[in-house]
């Protein structure tokens, strides 16, 4: 029987990024996915290098965002050195609508050395801003299925063991430790398992979950190709966003809907977020639909991740709940816990994303 060092069940943009990170540092690694790599969450994602509204975020995952957007220039640079295919990394900026909110985006900004202008240049003129507006030039995007796409290629030129359309029956334990993962078509025998399942990580630990609260939020987007005109920088308006793609293309979300696993896109959701881009640029009341999805976000009730030791078992752990900061987050929450499997002092304390802040972290079984 095959035996890794670790075995990954999850392959969204947080697993694969886990791997890729612990296999350059030479381990063995199994991805294991129930479906396609990275076609849940990741392949969704508006792919915005910034939280939704980082001046409310949660600090210790603001933190962990922060580290996200330095990490991902030279991350990117190494991904295209070594496939040859760009994820489109582009500092377009943001502009930011909250007017109630500008002094608390400014306070937020000046602490993380960001700067803010609130006079707009080169902007469409066709655009409905209110007076208030901020500009982040330095916040950048990226296409997500070209980063994923990056990422499989990486992860098969790094030799990781790539389960795909592969559910797994169980995890067998004893003492404390998981031993073997089983799934529909055999077994493996592993040193360390991480679940990085996203919406789906309790459901995978089963009765192993008690301390595990994650539930999906189902967010519905569009892709619409406007008529006329161009859009230089993402908008944000609270939950709602346009990005702008280099083809001309722009996304069009996202909805908030707590309805479990459920997948299905709606005309209702639809029709809210075309009347929000209309009210914003009323040129995209005309612009061709050209796909309308939908994908779960894994929601916490601590407003962060979870990263780490799952409580009660040595060998078992957690990278999961990145709820709307996925792709942001994954290159930052990969190197933390690969600091702690080697042992290596990180860029920060990885006991916030703790479970139970009373289990040791340093109890690491390799």
């Amino acid at each position: 029987m095959t035996k890794y060092d670790f075995i990954i069940i999850g392959g969204g943009i947080i697993g694969m990024t886990t791997a890729r990170e612990l296999a350059v540092r030479g381990a063995s690694v199994a991805l294991i996915d129930k479906g396609k790599l990275g076609m849940e969450a990741s392949w969704a994602a508006g792919g915005i290098l910034s939280s939704m509204r980082p001046w409310t975020e949660n600090p210790a995952s603001a933190e962990l965002s922060e580290h996200g957007k330095i990490f991902y220039p030279r991350y990117i640079s190494s991904l295209v050195d070594g496939t040859g295919i760009d994820p489109e990394y582009v500092k377009s900026g943001l502009i930011i609508m909250e007017s109630n909110h500008i002094a608390d985006i400014k306070r937020w900004a000046s602490s993380k050395c960001i700067k803010v202008k609130e006079k707009i240049e080169d902007l469409n003129p066709d655009l409905k801003l209110p007076d208030q507006a901020v500009f982040l030039s330095e916040i950048a995007q990226l296409r997500p299925p070209r980063l994923l796409k990056a990422l499989r290629k990486s992860l098969k030129q790094l030799s990781v063991s790539l389960y795909e359309n592969t559910d797994i029956t169980n995890l067998v334990t004893r003492d404390g430790r998981c031993e073997k993962v089983e799934f529909n078509s055999g077994k493996l025998s592993v040193e360390s398992v991480i679940i990085t399942a996203g919406a789906w990580s309790k459901l995978v630990l089963g009765d192993r979950a008690n301390d595990v609260n994650i539930k999906p939020i189902h967010g519905q987007m569009m892709c619409v190709k406007p008529t006329e005109s161009k859009l230089n920088s993402i908008i944000l308006d609270g939950g709602h966003y346009l990005i702008p793609r280099q083809d001309g293309h722009v996304l069009i979300g996202s909805t908030m809907e707590d309805i479990g696993f459920n997948k299905e896109t709606t005309m209702t959701a639809q029709e809210e977020l075309q009347d929000w881009a209309a009210s914003v640029w009323p040129n995209l009341k005309n612009a061709r639909l050209v796909k309308h999805w939908s994908g779960l976000r894994p929601s916490t009730d601590a407003e962060k991740p979870f990263i780490g030791m799952v409580p009660d078992f040595k060998n078992i752990y957690l990278n999961t709940g990145h709820f709307r900061k996925g792709i942001l987050q994954a290159p930052s929450s990969a190197k933390l816990l690969a600091d702690m499997f080697s042992g290596e002092s990180s860029f920060m304390d990885i006991g916030e994303f703790a479970l139970n802040r009373q289990t040791n972290q340093t109890e690491i079984v390799r």
